[in-house]
């Protein structure tokens, strides 16, 4: 028999040499957003959140850029307690990762039982970016109001808002209830339109942010020209009702809203980073509660723990347990054509039913996700660039909300 000498080098060496030119890995629609901390963004009002600059406006750096001296900022506890880690292997149909693997999601977060089952980031962010949260801010503002009654201030829900602001007098908003004002129900003749040049949220956002040669305005005395509705009649996903809010709590405490939530709220959490909260360009003593916060994803995840846990954290009662029931409790009825996912609303929240098994959220401009289930005791944070992961993690959420955690 011939023998026969076969060498594998070559084919080895072809091996080795093609793995060195595999492309590298791409984030999905990279092409679109960018990549990493090398894309672009603008460091001026408006932040330009149109492809390519949305991921530098998105992950903070534009924030950095513009606000770096600016009286934006909230400092941290002075003693970091992260949430305890217990990283979930997932199976193969239920994967998280699979989900930032398909979607151009920036960071995401998962909770359960007080710990923090799974963290991931792409894009270039990290623990350390601090993502926009966009009208997500506004549930943290409705919880800040709960925190303020927790210390003492007594506030009647079914007062007027003139009667609690007096500098509201005369305003579309004047004549409604607190109550109405926290399920978007304000009096305001409002309809959300963001087409990202002229619609109401642009008009708005340059009314809060510009310059005044530019059209800021003093909020006050530009409330005074909104068109009114009935209050408690129309629902109207309407930022207006979220700032006017804001201007109660500084009405009440004499402090931004910031420097309130900074106190009562953020500094009793164990946060571990600074985070931001922007003010109306015209009015430095308001603080924006419809939008305008920025913190990192862990610290993100210890204010999602917060609201599932009742308002109890590090054995500290912040809002009653009480209050965060009433925020997807005490609801309203949201018509499909302002949101076809999430049937009522309620402090400052969209609830997804009126089942006894409903959970709360708070909802940001082009896909950010703050998914809060008090019954499981979980969450989920997302920070994406874009809507379109929103079927799919929202498929992976009701799975992962009635999931025990030894059985993820």
């Amino acid at each position: 028999m011939t023998s026969m000498n076969f060498s594998f080098k070559p084919v080895l060496l072809t091996l080795f040499a093609a793995t060195l030119t595999l492309p590298v890995h791409a984030e999905p629609k990279e092409n679109i957003y960018g990549k990493d901390q090398s894309s672009a963004y603008e460091a001026g009002w408006p932040f330009r959140v149109n492809p390519p600059n949305r991921l530098g406006a998105f992950d903070g750096r534009a924030l950095k850029a513009l606000y770096a001296d600016k009286p934006v900022w909230i400092q941290p506890s002075a003693v970091a307690t992260p949430l305890d880690k217990a990283p979930v292997k997932f199976g193969f149909m239920h994967n998280p990762a699979d989900l930032l693997k398909k979607h151009p999601i920036m960071g995401m977060a998962l909770g359960k039982n007080g710990k923090l089952v799974f963290e991931q980031y792409q894009y270039g962010t990290s623990a350390s970016s601090m993502f926009d949260s966009q009208s997500i801010a506004k549930i943290i503002t409705g919880f800040s109001l709960g925190a303020l009654i927790q210390q003492g201030t007594a506030i009647d829900l079914d007062a007027r808002m003139g009667a609690l602001v007096p500098r509201l007098q005369g305003s579309a908003i004047a004549s409604a209830t607190l109550r109405q004002t926290l399920n978007m129900q304000c009096g305001h003749d409002f309809k959300w339109v963001d087409d990202g040049i002229d619609g109401s949220a642009a008009r708005y956002a340059a009314v809060r942010f510009a310059a005044k040669d530019k059209g800021g305005r003093d909020l006050y005395a530009y409330y005074q020209e909104l068109p009114a509705n009935l209050p408690g009649k129309t629902f109207a996903y309407d930022p207006h009702c979220s700032d006017s809010l804001s201007m109660l709590i500084t009405e009440k405490t004499g402090m931004p809203l910031r420097r309130f939530f900074e106190q009562a709220v953020w500094q009793k959490l164990g946060t571990s980073n600074r985070a931001a909260w922007l003010s109306p360009s015209q009015n430095p003593e308001l603080t924006t509660g419809s939008s305008g916060f920025y913190a990192t994803l862990p610290d993100y995840a210890l204010l999602a723990n917060l609201m599932v846990n009742g308002g109890s954290a590090n054995g500290v009662v912040i809002a009653s347990p009480d209050w965060v029931k009433r925020m997807y409790s005490d609801t309203v009825a949201v018509p499909r054509s302002e949101n076809e996912n999430f049937a009522r609303y309620g402090y400052q929240a969209w609830v997804r039913s009126d089942k006894a098994d409903t959970w709360f959220a708070g909802l940001g401009n082009h896909g950010q996700r703050f998914y809060l289930d008090p019954r499981s005791n979980s969450f989920m944070i997302i920070f994406a660039l874009d809507f379109d992961h929103i079927k799919d993690s929202d498929k992976f959420w009701e799975w992962f909300r009635n999931t025990p955690i030894d059985k993820l």
